[in-house]
């Protein structure tokens, strides 16, 4: 059977160039290859050989994604094929390739178009690490939080049925009362952060499960719930717009409506408390608006709000402790989820934080 040669399209001095390019990469430790505009090999180096188990003669000709790779969602070569050959722009992503052997290993993707001085491609660059060790211990990690945080829920709800038993007790001195607040106190913000944890380590699990649901409802139910346990924040929720449907994962969503939600009602104004909850349809998406009356976040920290643990140095003036992951939280579903979120302390108006996330359409609205 007569096989073509792969590089037979080739002009001389796309030859040339891929000749200098093969050179390279020959030294090169990571995997890398290069392929022609439909993604078939036109050339392998040896630590990509090494690290698929395929020899170069077989992988000329062939898609990667019919030897060691194919093993990702459909969404995940459609954002890669539309990035790179429609785009015309690098891609970056994490794959579950399988060895020849059929061992399965974990490789980060870069891939890059080469194109000629009509801007149109020529050929594709790919060079794949092997992270097969940090997904793993990333992994390890992931499973330890989520193990310690389930053990550690039952016991601290058990501790607070039982000091809420005691806080019935009438007998208890001032003093007595006070060394239970504190317990109490200390043992909510522990619950408080099992919970975090546990919302950490479910984020890369819940990703893809995917379904519509109506943004502006979500928003607005949580917002009610938030009214009803503080009667004394003054509250608006403001929609402006009709088509408020989005896709994406409801639990996650929900996630980050609720904790910006709950920071404005925890920092609003102790004097006059505002909310103001705003639904906005555009264009390209939905923009969600959560802002306060309440305490500004110092310029000179501003740089931190997404960071892990961080707790502005005014917000104790609201609320003693916390745990420093909500907003972290936020910021890490919303890259997930390929929402953008910004912020503005202070608003305009005056005191208090603007929180704006912009939820993308699937498709933008005609």
């Amino acid at each position: 059977m007569h096989i073509r040669n792969p590089l037979s399209w080739l002009s001389y001095k796309d030859f040339e160039q891929l000749e200098t390019l093969k050179t390279a990469f020959d030294n090169l430790g990571d995997h890398a290859v290069i392929t022609d505009t439909e993604g078939n090999v036109l050339y392998a180096n040896r630590a990509a050989q090494e690290a698929t188990g395929f020899s170069l003669e077989e992988m000329l000709g062939k898609n990667p994604a019919d030897l060691w790779g194919g093993n990702m969602g459909q969404e995940f070569y459609e954002t890669m094929w539309r990035t790179i050959k429609e785009e015309k722009m690098p891609f970056v992503g994490e794959m579950h390739n399988k060895r020849k052997d059929g061992v399965l290993y974990w490789q980060e993707l870069h891939i890059s178009p080469v194109l000629d001085k009509n801007s149109e491609i020529k050929f594709f660059i790919g060079v794949e690490p092997n992270i097969t060790d940090r997904k793993e211990k990333e992994k390890f990690r992931e499973e330890f939080v989520s193990i310690l945080a389930h053990q550690l829920k039952n016991p601290l709800t058990s501790i607070r049925w039982a000091l809420d038993a005691l806080f019935g007790y009438g007998n208890l001195s001032s003093k007595n009362r006070e060394t239970l607040q504190r317990a109490y106190n200390e043992n909510t913000l522990l619950i408080d952060l099992v919970g975090d944890l546990l919302v950490v380590s479910r984020v890369k699990d819940a990703q893809g499960e995917v379904a519509n649901f109506d943004l502006a409802q979500e928003i607005e139910t949580i917002g009610e719930r938030m009214r009803k346990a503080n009667p004394k924040v003054h509250f608006r929720f403001i929609k402006r717009g009709e088509h408020f449907m989005v896709k994406g994962n409801r639990m996650l969503a929900s996630q980050v409506f609720s904790n910006l939600i709950t920071n404005a009602f925890e920092y609003a104004d102790k004097q006059s408390p505002e909310v103001t909850l705003q639904v906005q349809q555009e264009d390209t998406g939905c923009v969600f608006f959560c802002e306060n009356n309440g305490l500004s976040i110092p310029a000179e920290e501003q740089e931190k709000v997404f960071s892990k643990f961080f707790r502005a140095s005014n917000a104790t003036q609201n609320k003693e402790r916390g745990t420093g992951l909500g907003l972290f939280i936020v910021k890490i579903i919303c890259d997930m989820l390929g929402w953008s979120i910004s912020f503005q302390s202070p608003r305009q108006e005056g005191d208090g934080a603007l929180f704006s996330v912009h939820i993308p359409y699937v498709q933008p609205r005609k």
